[in-house]
């Protein structure tokens, strides 16, 4: 076949793999506009078919979920159960996709936007007493606008200035400030968990979690966000405190910025607070849910961003690089629709009783089961399960035994205290291993080495808060 041919043929396959990902964004908004499960069950099919074409951008991560998915659901079929928890897995799996491709075109939109790396390389070029709180605040600003590609578009201005001027510094301060940097940045991405509204991890606990609702959670989400924030630049004070006369070693990162640069960093947090704020207020004027809105909202902002920034001709532009880009989501998609159906079907297997008798203990114990809830969702992370799977898993689990004083909200808090900490540090997480292969350090000095003891002391510090909090009364 002559490259001509292939180029056609590739071409074809992209588009293909869009119009699935369309389809499953429509059908999700229709499921949530009508009671009806027959747009869902309609496009789960074409959520498979987009699977097969792009299988070949499918991540080993991705395929083991696929088949320990399908090995579930032998093992339902095989214990005959009712076949309303397939449509209901099937509504999921399609809202998941749905979400991932609005923030998709959302992520599209704020990369083709120069203000946002500007943004980006201003908070990167910040001085060494500032430089915690920038990068930190820029890891979480731009994770919570574009999820890990917003860690990705962070590392990558990091680098770049590093490398500037790697010939005006020795390996030791070249590697120092490299590993500093980029701990602020991944400290301030994993605390996203908490709150945002355009994440995987709120919206996962909103799905398997009944009465949790995202107006409720995000306050207290954004504190514990907040004290985590404190808590590394505490770590980042203390490890790289330096007496004055030691000072001066190195030069500071220095580039050719606008004068505007800091209102690029207001533009890019106004974008945030804006959409978050039309899509709160939508969800209170309507009757829809808020996932409805948010799947619904997202999409549209992201078109008028890009129309707003460059004209009407740009949604031409917006629209080739989805197509374009569509099977490179295959691996997320695979694992966050593989996670949302093994939390739903997984525990028809296992009899309700067999869980009743021997995890009922807990029923009567709701600060020891935060506890519990944010350390197996931390040490099994550490183990290399991905949150995705052990948190909708735990909450399938402590909805079936009713645990007595354990509000929607305490529940939350803890499964999101557990996906938090462990995101920066465990060495097979999903964002460790995507930040090694920008940093060039392994997953293991990156997780373990650089942000192990500030991981252990977060999870620490969230089971004391949130434990104490549902002891008092207050969650």
């Amino acid at each position: 076949m002559s490259p001509v041919e292939r180029l056609k043929r590739s071409g074809k396959r992209n588009r293909f793999t869009a119009i699935c990902l369309l389809i499953c964004l429509g059908a999700a908004i229709i499921q949530g506009v009508l009671p009806s499960a027959v747009a869902s069950i309609a496009a789960a099919p074409f959520f498979c078919i987009y699977l097969a074409i792009s299988s070949r951008y499918i991540a080993r991560v991705g395929w083991v979920l696929l088949f320990f998915s399908l090995a579930i659901a032998l093992l339902a079929l095989a214990n005959g159960i009712d076949p309303g928890i397939f449509v209901q897995a099937a509504g999921r799996v399609v809202f998941l996709s749905a979400l991932l491709t609005a923030v998709a075109f959302l992520r599209i939109a704020a990369t083709q936007d120069p203000i946002v790396e500007v943004a980006g390389e201003f908070l990167t070029l910040q001085p060494p007493t500032r430089r915690y709180a920038s990068l930190g605040a820029g890891g979480h600003l731009f994770g919570v606008l574009l999820n890990l590609g917003g860690l990705g578009v962070m590392l990558e201005i990091i680098m770049k200035g590093l490398a500037a001027h790697r010939h005006e510094m020795d390996e030791f301060v070249f590697q120092a400030r490299k590993r500093r940097m980029v701990s602020a940045c991944m400290r301030g991405f994993s605390s996203i968990a908490f709150w945002t509204p355009f994440g995987i991890a709120l919206n996962l606990m909103i799905l398997t979690i009944p009465g949790l609702e995202w107006t409720t959670l995000a306050p207290y989400g954004i504190a514990l966000a907040g004290i985590l924030f404190l808590l590394g630049w505490l770590f980042d004070t203390v490890e790289w405190w330096r007496p004055p006369s030691a000072r001066g070693r190195a030069p500071a990162l220095s580039g050719d910025l606008p004068d505007w640069s800091p209102w690029a960093v207001l533009i890019v947090s106004g974008h945030v607070l804006f959409l978050g704020a039309a899509v709160v207020t939508l969800d209170r004027l309507t009757q829809y849910s808020f996932q409805t809105v948010l799947i619904t909202i997202v999409p549209i902002y992201a078109l008028l961003w890009s129309v707003m920034r460059s004209g009407s001709g740009s949604l031409a532009g917006i629209s080739r690089r989805f197509v374009t880009q569509a099977p490179g989501f295959a691996t997320e998609m695979s694992v966050i629709a593989s996670a949302g159906f093994i939390g739903l079907v997984a525990l028809e297997v296992v009899p309700v009783e067999w869980i009743a008798d021997h995890l009922g203990w807990i029923a009567t114990r709701p600060v020891l089961t935060v506890v519990l809830l944010i350390m197996t969702v931390f040490l099994t992370g550490l183990l290399g399960v991905h949150p995705m799977i052990s948190v909708v898993l735990l909450a399938e689990v402590v909805n079936r035994v009713g645990v007595e004083g354990l509000s929607p909200l305490a529940l939350g808090l803890a499964l999101a205290g557990g996906w938090s900490s462990i995101i920066c540090m465990g060495p097979a997480i999903t964002a460790v291993v995507y930040a090694s292969s920008i940093v060039g350090e392994r997953p293991l000095t990156i997780g373990l080495r650089w942000n192990g003891i500030f991981g252990v002391a977060s999870i620490l510090l969230i089971t004391l808060i949130v434990g104490g909090g549902v002891a008092a009364g207050w969650f």
